[in-house]
């Protein structure tokens, strides 16, 4: 009974040590790396070294994290074009505001130019007072094209207007209407978004050079003092 209780008595201890003591591969790299010997003292001593890791965060404050292997990155991206169109370089910026207008602007008097071709306004004289044209005025693509442009902008010269004749052209000019509109709220407010954004605030946003640590209601605290060069203070917003 001595030897059986003996026998279980150590494979118990066997048991918990091969429970508790085995650690993985990976967490032993983690806490230690290559150990070197006895150094040139002999003191006996083993120096261990730490893992060298990058920062996650610079100096600067911008996150040191590069995305790789994101074959969906592009349309994540398209996904939430008005906070793409905000964080995207001025230059950028310019280049698709110009574009989203001048393609809109083609897009359109292309519409306009199919119109009066379909319904024959290019092939019949100015003078004929027995052909009334769906739009007035429009001879050819760069006259569709001018016409798309004072409808989007409301600019109305008086010279090119649409007739009653081509109930199409009249749903065009409405729907180019409501997306001009649409079109303008969107870009105006992404420009606004980003001319507001908090990113040159922080120029006037001063903080000392040293910091203390002190008591604050019983407990230690690190304290830096903050200084707000405008009247707008907010420094806790």
């Amino acid at each position: 009974k001595a030897l059986q209780l003996e026998t279980t008595s150590r494979s118990m201890s066997v048991g918990r040590i091969n429970r508790y003591s085995i650690v993985s591969s990976e967490e032993e790299g983690l806490r230690l790396t290559t150990m070197h010997g006895m150094n040139g003292f002999g003191n006996g001593k083993i120096h261990t070294r730490r893992k060298c890791r990058n920062r996650f965060v610079k100096k600067n404050g911008q996150c040191n994290v590069q995305f790789a292997n994101m074959d969906d990155k592009s349309q994540r991206y398209m996904a939430d074009i008005f906070t793409t169109c905000v964080d995207i370089r001025w230059r950028w910026m310019l280049i698709v505001f110009t574009l989203v207008f001048v393609l809109s602007w083609l897009a359109f008097g292309l519409a306009f130019w199919v119109i009066a071709l379909l319904h024959g306004d290019l092939d019949n004289p100015a003078g004929d007072d027995n052909f009334t044209p769906c739009v007035l005025q429009v001879n050819g693509f760069v006259a569709a094209f001018l016409f798309s442009i004072e409808t989007q902008s409301t600019i109305g010269y008086g010279y090119r207007c649409v007739t009653e004749e081509c109930p199409v052209a009249v749903f065009m000019v409405v729907f180019q209407s409501i997306v001009g509109c649409i079109i303008d709220c969107f870009m105006i407010g992404a420009i606004m978004a980003k001319m507001a954004r908090p990113k040159k605030r922080a120029q006037t946003l001063l903080f000392s050079h040293n910091a203390v640590i002190a008591m604050r209601d019983g407990k230690l605290c690190l304290m830096w003092r903050v200084g707000n060069l405008r009247k707008s203070h907010i420094v806790e917003a």
